[in-house]
């Protein structure tokens, strides 16, 4: 099936511009017709010069209405970039702490309302400072991008990936129980395990440590954030690139 066409804003400025000199001469017209005048007789008289009058009028009018159409149209497109700018990191594309937690504070609403799990992912990258020392800190940006990447293929559609800050992401999973939470988590470690960064014509290898919280029936006082950090500490703990799960 075909999308239906909208009309954009400079398209809908120039029909009603152009529409008004018409509507206001039918509007001329009727009210002569309610004062038993003969529109008709004068516009038969001089019919080159309403026809001149009406299409002068309605081309300004369009061209009037399709420059603030145009106006219109780039202030909504500047506002939406702000938000865009507003919301997401600059590096990585990713949303950002601000938004995520944002987003995670409804999704626990929801959570709670439909009695259904949650679960939060929080990501550390391993030794990007020995790769910064080695490398150069443009090489550590490329090592967060490539991450940001791999979380991006291991996600769900539905999931929302953040550059929580610095070095670590995080995913919230609407609707995820633990089996879920560690598909996810798990395709991200066999992803960076299979394709390591090429830095200076050699290949890096990068991993990253997960701690896991999730929640089979969350309540408004659920805090996941702070035992995903627990299970994240843990698992640096036990050595890094690895996954630490807790379910409260």
């Amino acid at each position: 099936m075909r999308p239906t066409p909208q009309l954009t804003y400079p398209a809908i400025g120039a029909l009603l511009g152009a529409g008004a000199p018409v509507g206001a001469f039918l509007l001329r017209f009727l009210a002569c017709r309610k004062v038993r005048e003969q529109p008709l007789d004068d516009v038969r008289t001089n019919v080159y010069f309403y026809l001149y009058d009406l299409l002068a009028t309605s081309l300004i009018f369009s061209i009037a209405g399709f420059v603030a159409g145009r106006r219109a149209d780039h202030l909504l497109q500047r506002k939406a970039f702000y938000h865009e700018l507003a919301e997401h990191d600059s590096l990585t594309g990713l949303h950002n702490g601000g938004a995520f937690t944002d987003r995670y504070r409804r999704a626990l609403e929801r959570a709670v309302a439909a009695r259904e799990p949650i679960a939060i992912l929080l990501i550390d990258v391993d030794q990007l400072k020995a790769i910064n020392d080695a490398f150069g800190h443009p090489a550590g940006s490329r090592a967060l991008l490539h991450v940001a990447d791999a979380l991006r293929q291991s996600k769900r559609a539905a999931d929302v990936a953040a550059r929580w800050g610095g070095d670590e992401f995080a995913i919230l999973l609407e609707g995820a129980d633990e089996a879920a939470a560690m598909r996810v988590a798990e395709g991200l470690i066999a992803s960076l395990r299979s394709s390591p960064l090429l830095l200076e014509r050699t290949s890096v290898p990068v991993s990253v440590t997960i701690g896991i919280c999730t929640a089979e029936q969350p309540s408004a006082s659920t805090d996941l954030f702070a035992a995903a950090d627990r299970a994240l500490l843990a698992g640096k703990a036990h050595g890094k690139n690895t996954i630490e799960v807790v379910s409260i």
